[in-house]
């Protein structure tokens, strides 16, 4: 099992979520869908990582890299 955090992702590379930090963010983003054992990819990044946009699931969404350097995931398992 690789770990590593979604900031980190490179593009196009799917990946398995395996973990959220434990912070008041995770509860907003595990409501937005963004749960353990759901799939993840790097769609895009801005100029300086800055934003990151990411799809889970069907879900597509943009988050600071600071916010998404709190979900782990794993790059093994990705579908």
């Amino acid at each position: 099992m690789t770990v590593q955090t979604a900031d980190k992702l490179p593009l196009n590379k799917p990946a398995r979520i395996a973990s959220l930090s434990p912070t008041a963010l995770s509860v907003k983003l595990m409501q937005m869908g963004c749960l353990p054992g759901k799939n993840i990819t790097v769609l895009r990044k801005a100029i300086g990582n800055n934003p990151v946009y990411i799809r889970i699931e069907s879900l597509n969404l943009a988050l600071r890299s600071e916010e998404a350097a709190q979900i782990f995931v794993d790059t093994e398992t990705g579908q």
